[in-house]
């Protein structure tokens, strides 16, 4: 039977791989927020007892630099994990092309010199749209950590 407003076949192979990608972006979400709230909020919670340990005002320094060492190693093992699938969707040429791609979609540079072929291109954009959410909740929380921390001190 002839589709009569002419749309092409489905593609299951780029639903089922969109697909997918949604499931990451849900998953790697999920993640960073037991990081923000279990991980850093453990750490908030010993603030004390490195105040004992180190001093008033280093306590409060080494809190703000781990939680800073922690967002950073949470966004990139978030990229390794998006450019391993990105790999080995054969989407990009290896796995260190794949992580440049997503460190570059993620920060929204978006330098352009490497691109996803069609019809794999929007997934692009949803990458650059959940980069600046996890960035702008790592934002957040830091200014939460760093308001917690001054509230002590000042």
């Amino acid at each position: 039977m002839a589709d009569p407003f002419n749309n092409p076949p489905v593609r299951w192979p780029v639903i089922a791989t969109f697909t997918l990608a949604v499931l990451i972006t849900i998953a790697l979400f999920f993640l960073h927020t037991i990081i923000l709230f279990d991980v850093a909020g453990a750490l908030l919670e010993r603030l004390p007892q490195l105040e004992g340990r180190l001093g008033h005002h280093s306590a409060g320094k080494v809190l703000v630099t781990g939680c800073f060492v922690l967002l950073f190693a949470a966004h990139l093992g978030e990229a390794a994990i998006w450019a391993l699938f990105l790999s080995r969707k054969r989407l990009v040429s290896g796995f260190g092309e794949g992580l440049y791609f997503t460190i570059a979609t993620v920060t929204t540079l978006g330098y352009g010199d490497v691109t996803l072929p069609p019809p794999w291109r929007q997934l692009g954009p949803g990458l650059a749209i959940v980069g600046m959410l996890m960035f702008g909740c790592s934002a957040a929380f830091l200014f939460v950590v760093m308001q917690g921390v001054w509230e002590r001190h000042l």
